[in-house]
């Protein structure tokens, strides 16, 4: 099975990604992890990656889809899940040519809806663990200690893409070029959407719902 998760910043796509990739034996391709390891590692699409990231804005489409495809193709035909991509209507489409290429389907789209009120709240609050990359929000999911996180004990860090004036321009960027990619799927059957205001319990059992149907 394949799957896109669709949804603005701070819709809890992150969080659900790694329970539902778990339960039905996926491989979570996040994109957000695969620019991060490539701004980290210093490489020249790395570097290029930077420069958007920190400004709020989204990666070109031709270097993420290069950072997407190059993921898939290591899998060997095993199934996957696709946090943070597609974006823009022409990944969506870029997307689509691949799969065709390559002979394998998308077959369910999971688009996570929530309030941009809450959106800010949300994201403002997040903090990240730099070593295992599990993800906490102050508000919903805080560590059971403060700044520490609960897995490997590292020191929790404050992204620079959670900032506050950041925010308020990535979901501005989101507004413009990605709600059009839920045009693009709405004819699809298999899109699906869910409330992703409720408690991440609740979403959890939404969303294996509507893949189980």
């Amino acid at each position: 099975m394949n799957i896109v998760f669709l949804g603005p910043p701070g819709s809890g796509k992150g969080t659900q990604a790694k329970g539902v990739a778990d339960k039905f034996r996926l491989t979570h391709l996040s994109t957000g992890d695969a620019f991060r390891e490539a701004i980290q590692s210093q490489t020249e699409l790395g570097k290029e990656i930077k420069g958007f990231v920190a400004a709020g804005k989204l990666v070109p489409d031709d270097l993420v889809s290069r950072v997407v495809f190059e993921k898939i193709g290591s899998l060997n035909n095993a199934g996957f899940l696709l946090d943070g991509y597609p974006r823009t209507v022409d990944q969506a489409k870029a997307l689509n040519g691949y799969a065709l290429k390559k002979k394998f389907i998308i077959d369910a789209v999971i688009f996570f809806d929530v309030a941009f009120s809450e959106l800010v709240k949300r994201l403002s609050a997040r903090r990240q663990c730099p070593s295992c990359k599990e993800v906490y929000n102050l508000v919903n999911k805080p560590p059971k200690v403060t700044g520490v996180c609960d897995k490997c004990s590292a020191k929790l860090i404050h992204r620079p893409d959670d900032r506050a004036e950041i925010v308020e321009e990535r979901l501005s960027v989101y507004t413009r070029q990605t709600e059009p990619v839920l045009d693009y799927y709405k004819e699809f059957s298999g899109f699906k959407k869910v409330n992703a205001a409720q408690p991440i319990e609740q979403v959890a059992k939404d969303i294996e719902a509507a893949l189980k149907n």
